[in-house]
């Protein structure tokens, strides 16, 4: 019952960011939403596995943090939120309450995040903007409350699921120097999308997915010689 009630209060905190986000905003044309929506589904079927069963790495961090940096607040929370709800029902068969749950924690998550950045910094105004030393606090600001709301709302959900204390499961799921080190570098690989995106316009989906394939790649044959140089 507590972890239902903590869904449903997580998913009414969604449903308030999309009404939030909903007002006046310049809306991007529909081939700019279709492009970041499927770019957050390929961010989430891409999934990294963790050393010695330590769970996984989702690529959608990076498309998420992207869709932050370069959309309007009302249409990243609904084309992020949207992405993992179709990925989950669709690729993944999870059950209804745990879609809900994920698309509702990404909805707050995204438009925090994106909240931030547009108060804190130069908006989504372009390249210039992203890329001016003057951003820098914005961005780091705005990568903070996108990694802390993510995964304490996520923590928060499998302690009351498994009867945890939530400080262990977040210390142990998200606040390893490993997982820090990871997340870190997912959210410089969205900034690298973002700034692709605003430089070279839809091109730029070749090089990311390029990009994307070629970090997976690389980090499975880092964990294949981990795995050996352990074995020996």
């Amino acid at each position: 019952m507590i972890l239902m009630a903590y869904v449903a209060l997580v998913a009414i905190g969604g449903a308030w960011a999309v009404l939030a986000s909903a007002m006046p905003n310049p809306a991007p044309a529909p081939l700019e939403i279709l492009f970041w929506l499927l770019a957050n589904m390929l961010g989430e079927v891409l999934w990294l596995p963790a050393p010695r069963g330590r769970g996984y790495i989702s690529m959608a961090t990076a498309a998420n943090f992207a869709s932050v940096l370069v959309l309007p607040t009302g249409t990243a929370v609904v084309v992020t939120s949207l992405a993992g709800a179709l990925t989950d029902a669709v690729f993944r068969h999870r059950p209804w309450y745990k879609v809900l749950f994920n698309a509702a924690a990404c909805c707050v998550t995204v438009y925090a995040a994106s909240h931030v950045y547009a108060s804190t910094g130069n908006g989504h105004a372009g390249i210039d903007a992203l890329l001016t030393p003057l951003n820098v606090g914005a961005l780091a600001l705005a990568a903070v409350v996108y990694f802390g709301l993510n995964t304490w709302l996520v923590s928060g959900a499998i302690a009351l699921e498994g009867r945890r204390p939530v400080w262990e499961v977040w210390r142990t799921s998200f606040g390893s120097n490993y997982s820090l080190s990871n997340s870190l570098a997912l959210i410089l690989f969205g900034f690298f999308f973002a700034t692709l995106f605003l430089t070279w316009g839809y091109i730029s989906a070749f090089l990311a997915v390029f990009a994307a394939y070629f970090v997976r790649d690389a980090y499975e044959r880092y964990l294949l010689m981990a795995e050996r140089g352990a074995a020996t």
